[in-house]
């Protein structure tokens, strides 16, 4: 029992999941070594417990029912939870083990130039980085640490704010800047999920309307839009936490003096409810320590 109910007989739930995905009770039993009487045997079990018809049998086959169809896709989603936390549990359990998800835009530009130092200054560490840009549809329990671009600071987490957000246009140092005689090519990135600001944005909050024609590049990711920056081929928006070693380096230059600065930051986030391991809080503080001044 689990907070007082009843679960539903695991191994029924197993078959009903293969019958749903294959389509046909045969077809399930030669997938799970079980006989189709020992699968129909299972069906009613599951039936029985819960007290109403999943299928319809019919001459052509079996077909869920109205019940049945809304129990598969919650069943289905569970099952899938269930298996991935278990994996994860049993492919990642030692005592220096620490699972890091980011952005792909913060992996490429900000934490690879500083995996070196960390491996040093950490030691024994063995590091997980799960890079996404889907922060919305992580689970707490996929990683002990994030570091994510959030519009507002995180709430029911614990999250420390590791860089405020400011935003300056930037390429290379002879690249072309936002003269008044006409703009270069804009660099961007295209991705319905991005919270982050555009250059709608920055041309509002710097008074700067857009000249009409201004040549677009959409690349795939932020660090494309960087790179071709850094080349010369137009101007991206720096966020510059991000890319504070590049412009430290000079491989990116201003384009513009205007900087734009949000309310918006560049957060490390972990559970708050669940017990944080050792190496974890010194992972934490090793990445609030080699970033002075945020």
């Amino acid at each position: 029992m689990i907070l007082g109910r009843r679960l539903p007989p695991l191994d029924a739930l197993v078959v009903f999941e293969a019958v749903v995905r294959v389509g046909s009770f045969s077809r399930a039993g030669r997938e799970l070594a079980l006989t189709q009487s020992a699968v129909s045997r299972q069906i009613a079990k599951l039936e029985a417990f819960i007290g109403t018809s999943l299928f319809v049998r019919t001459p052509s086959g079996v077909h869920l029912t109205s019940s049945g169809e809304t129990y598969a896709a919650e069943i289905a989603r569970l099952l899938n939870d269930m298996a991935g936390v278990t994996d994860s549990v049993r492919a990642w359990s030692g005592p220096r083990q620490v699972t890091v998800a980011c952005s792909r835009g913060i992996g490429d530009l900000w934490l690879m130039p500083r995996l070196k130092a960390m491996s040093t200054e950490i030691p024994g560490l063995e590091l997980r980085l799960r890079v996404t840009d889907d922060f919305d549809h992580l689970r707490l329990d996929e990683f002990d640490l994030a570091i994510f671009y959030r519009r507002d600071r995180p709430t029911g987490v614990h999250a420390i704010q590791l860089g405020a957000e400011e935003i300056v246009p930037v390429t290379c140092p002879d690249g072309p800047g936002l003269g008044e005689d006409g703009w270069p090519t804009l660099l961007s990135i295209e991705d319905p999920r991005r919270e982050w600001m555009d250059w709608s944005h920055w041309c509002a909050a710097a008074e700067r309307p857009m000249p009409e024609g201004t040549r677009h590049w959409r690349l795939g990711d932020y660090r494309l839009a960087v790179e071709a920056a850094s080349q010369g081929i137009g101007v991206a928006l720096g966020w510059t936490w991000i890319i504070r070693q590049q412009m430290d380096e000079g491989l990116l230059v201003p384009a513009h003096p205007y900087r734009m600065r949000t309310s918006g930051g560049f957060y490390v986030i972990r559970s708050a409810h669940r017990h944080t391991r050792r190496i974890v809080r010194e992972m934490e503080d090793w990445l609030i320590s080699t970033n002075p001044g945020g």
